[in-house]
């Protein structure tokens, strides 16, 4: 099987798309059938996060300093007992999966207001990285296919062949350039354009009607 995918991965593009439309048709169904309810509960959850006034930086800083602390300790927790569990079992598949599908959730439910709050104190002042973060996500969609794109053209058969070449630790140079790329180009466009370019295609579609694009330069907004 493994040999199979590597194949799969390293072969042309045609055969990918061959697979998707044959072997992998149920993948969306089985992917919200077993993670849909969740999801929607998750944003749910930010839309409380949002009126309540913690995701907008509006609770003070000791609420916030407990919600990162408690939720980041106890969700680590939750965490590292699964992780010894699965070590103890030898990678047993029934645990791995009872560990995944199931046990989770609770951890995963503690430590998502914990990164928030955590985040939220980290860039309380602002900053140029700050900055570029915001405008990174403003722009997300166009980062998350722009990141999809390159990278697949890097890993897969159609481009530079990498899947399954390299080690684990050689991945994060490439994870770490991504990043970089999103957040040098993210604010010089956003300075000088409404939407990404994804994002204006979307509205524009979604809308009927061509969306502005450009936006009044002054010299203030020139500076990246």
């Amino acid at each position: 099987r493994v040999a199979e995918d590597l194949a799969l991965h390293r072969g042309p593009y045609a055969g990918l798309v061959h697979d998707r439309m044959t072997e992998r048709t149920n993948e969306p169904l089985n992917g919200f059938l077993f993670i849909g309810a969740e999801t929607i509960a998750y944003m749910l959850i930010g839309m409380l996060g949002l009126r309540s006034g913690f995701l907008t930086g509006a609770w003070d800083r000791r609420r916030d300093r407990q919600v990162a602390f408690w939720g980041i300790v106890l969700g680590g927790a939750g965490f590292a007992a699964l992780a010894w569990a699965v070590l103890a079992s030898g990678f047993d598949s029934a645990v791995v999966a009872a560990a995944e599908f199931s046990g989770t959730e609770l951890p995963r439910l503690l430590m998502i207001p914990g990164y928030a709050a955590l985040v939220i104190l980290l860039t309380a002042k602002g900053g140029w990285l700050v900055d570029r973060i915001a405008a990174a996500g403003r722009a997300a969609f166009t980062n998350y296919l722009g990141t999809s794109i390159l990278l697949t053209a890097l890993f897969y058969g159609h481009g530079f062949g990498l899947y399954g070449r390299l080690e684990r630790w050689q991945l994060y140079p490439i994870v770490f350039a991504a990043w970089a790329l999103m957040l040098s180009w993210s604010k010089p466009w956003l300075d000088r354009f409404r939407y990404g370019p994804f994002e204006w295609l979307w509205r524009s579609l979604a809308r009927w009607q061509m969306q502005p694009m450009r936006r009044r330069l002054t010299p203030s907004s020139l500076r990246a």
